[in-house]
C-alpha cells in the first residue's frame, strides 16, 4: 500500500472532481459600471467564516478584489483598508442607513459586496491515508464528498435594497481508483477551504458577469 498511495496523491491532486451551482435568489437589478465603487464587506466579521483560519479568510479576500482588478473594475477594495476615509465621512455603523447612504454621497462608492457561508464540511466516511502525516490533509473511503453553500450578495449603499444575490453551491467528490482484485479506493484531496474558495470564485465571476453593463 506505502507504494501505491504517492501515485494515487498524484492522480488525485490533478483529478479531483468538483462541481458548482449557482442558484439566483436575486437576478442582478442593477448595471455595474466598471468604474463604480465596490466596497467588500471583511469576512472576519461574518459568523460563518470563522470556520476557516484568518490566513485562509486572508486569502480569500485578497482574491475577491484581484478577481474585480481582472475584470477592469477600478475601485473596488475592502471596507477595512478604508478605514480612514470611512471616519472622516463620519461613518461608524454600516447598518445605520443614515451612515451607510454617507457611503455614497461622502465617498461615491455605490455599493457594498458581503459574503456568507451555509453548510460546509465533509459526508461519507473518511480516513487518514498516513495517521502519522494528518496535515496533508488527504483521505480516502467510500463516497467521500467535500461540500460548501455560499451566498453572495451585492448591496445598495444609498438604499440598504439588494441588487444582487445568489447561492454557490460546490461539491468535491471523491475519486474512484482500481487498486486490483475488482477493488477500489475513493480518494478525496477536497477541503472545506477549497471547496470554499472555488465556490467563491465562480460567485464573483458570475456577480461580475451578470451585473455587466
Amino acid at each position: 500500500m506505502k507504494k501505491i498511495i504517492p501515485l494515487f496523491f498524484l492522480i488525485s491532486l490533478y483529478f479531483s472532481c468538483s462541481s458548482t451551482k449557482i442558484y439566483p435568489r436575486i437576478k442582478c437589478q442593477t448595471c455595474v459600471s466598471k468604474s463604480d465603487g465596490i466596497l467588500l464587506m471583511p469576512l472576519q466579521w461574518e459568523p460563518s467564516f470563522q470556520q476557516l483560519s484568518t490566513s485562509q479568510i486572508n486569502q480569500l479576500e485578497r482574491m475577491i478584489l484581484e478577481i474585480f482588478r481582472e475584470e477592469g473594475f477600478t475601485q473596488v477594495d475592502l471596507y477595512d483598508r478604508m478605514e480612514f476615509e470611512l471616519l472622516n465621512a463620519g461613518i461608524k455603523d454600516v447598518n445605520d442607513p443614515v451612515q451607510r447612504a454617507n457611503i455614497n454621497l461622502e465617498l461615491g462608492i455605490p455599493y457594498l459586496l458581503g459574503l456568507s457561508l451555509g453548510e460546509s464540511g465533509w459526508s461519507g466516511n473518511w480516513r487518514a491515508i498516513d495517521p502519522n502525516y494528518p496535515e496533508a490533509g488527504t483521505y480516502w473511503e467510500e463516497d467521500t464528498q467535500v461540500s460548501s453553500m455560499l451566498r453572495v450578495g451585492l448591496f445598495e449603499t444609498a438604499t440598504g435594497d439588494i441588487v444582487s444575490d445568489y447561492a454557490v453551491e460546490t461539491t468535491i467528490n471523491g475519486l474512484p481508483i482500481p487498486i486490483g482484485d475488482g477493488e477500489t479506493l475513493s480518494m478525496n484531496f477536497g477541503s472545506v477551504a477549497k471547496a470554499v474558495t472555488v465556490a467563491t470564485r465562480k460567485g464573483i465571476k458570475n456577480l461580475v458577469k451578470d451585473c455587466s453593463c
